[in-house]
Formats: structure tokens, sequence, C-alpha cells
């Protein structure tokens, strides 16, 4: 029992000798990090430091101004309004992609037959090259609406005549 005893207790003195132990990290001349229990030699000990001050680096840009928050019921009256005098309104071919079974769809080609404007449709499930571009195009849904340079998800008349007028 006592030679238990002392081998329990030399083990306690052993691990506890071992865990104050010190490490040592340094870079040395060819960039090679160096972990060593010892410290470094009196070589590595005194290596310059750069001290960067402020006019090492560019300064700040300037604050870009911060626009006024738009209150809930300035949202509800504020509406896409066409500007005509800025922009011509667009007169090229509008690209629409489709499906078969989409309200939504059906009521944007019915407006542009309404009102004259040229488009194309592409029906995305028979067509798979429609199917491709509409992903290209990052369509999630449909109808995807293509007016110029301008991309429009859904259809809405007052949304559609917005991008006409703005779109080149």
């Amino acid at each position: 029992m006592p030679i238990r005893i002392m081998l329990i207790i030399m083990t306690l003195l052993s691990a506890c000798s071992l865990a104050g132990a010190e490490m040592y990290q340094w870079v040395d001349g060819n960039g090679s990090v160096t972990f060593k229990d010892s410290p470094p030699p009196a070589s590595k000990k005194n290596k310059k430091v750069k001290v960067y001050t402020d006019s090492d680096f560019d300064p700040a840009p300037p604050p870009q101004p911060v626009p006024e928050p738009v209150t809930r019921a300035a949202k509800k009256v504020a509406k896409p309004v066409a500007q005509t005098s800025q922009n011509e309104r667009f007169t090229g071919t509008v690209e629409i992609y489709v499906t078969e079974w989409c309200g939504y769809c059906k009521k944007a080609q019915k407006h542009m037959k309404e009102k004259g404007i040229p488009y194309v449709a592409y029906d995305i499930e028979k067509d798979s090259a429609a199917m491709q571009r509409h992903k290209e195009l990052g369509g999630r849904g449909v109808p995807l609406i293509v007016i110029g340079s301008k991309k429009m998800s859904g259809f809405s008349q007052e949304s559609f005549e917005y991008f006409l007028n703005n779109s080149r």
C-alpha cells in the first residue's frame, strides 16, 4: 500500500513539473517559424521591428451622405413615375419568359398586345434553350421580362411602364 501511494505522489509531481514548461516561438533569417522550449538565441531577440505611423497609409475616403429614411406612409404613396423627359421610351423588342399555365404571363402578354409593344415570348417548359437563358438571367420564376438591359420578375402594369420608360 505505501508503494502505491508513493507511485501516485511521484506521478503527480512529474505531471506538475511538465505543466510549468514554457514554449518560445520566433522566425529565423530564412523565414522559418521555430518553436522551442528554450528562449531564442540572443541574435534573434534583437530583431528590428517596423513601427507604422498614420502617414504610411492612404487617408480614409470621405463619408458618403446618408439618405433620409422613408417613412411607412411615404412608401405607400410613392410609386414609380415615368420620367420621359430624362430618358426616351424603350423602342426595342421586349423578351418575356413564360409558361403555359402562368396567369401573370398571360396578363403581361395581353397588356403588350393592347399597347402595341413588340415582344417575343419564350416558353421555358417547351424550349430547353429558353430554359437555359432564363437560368443565366437569374430567373427564379415566371414571367421574367427583359426590357433592354433591365430585368423584371413578375408583372404589374405600373412597374412594366416604369421599366419601359427608363430602359435603353
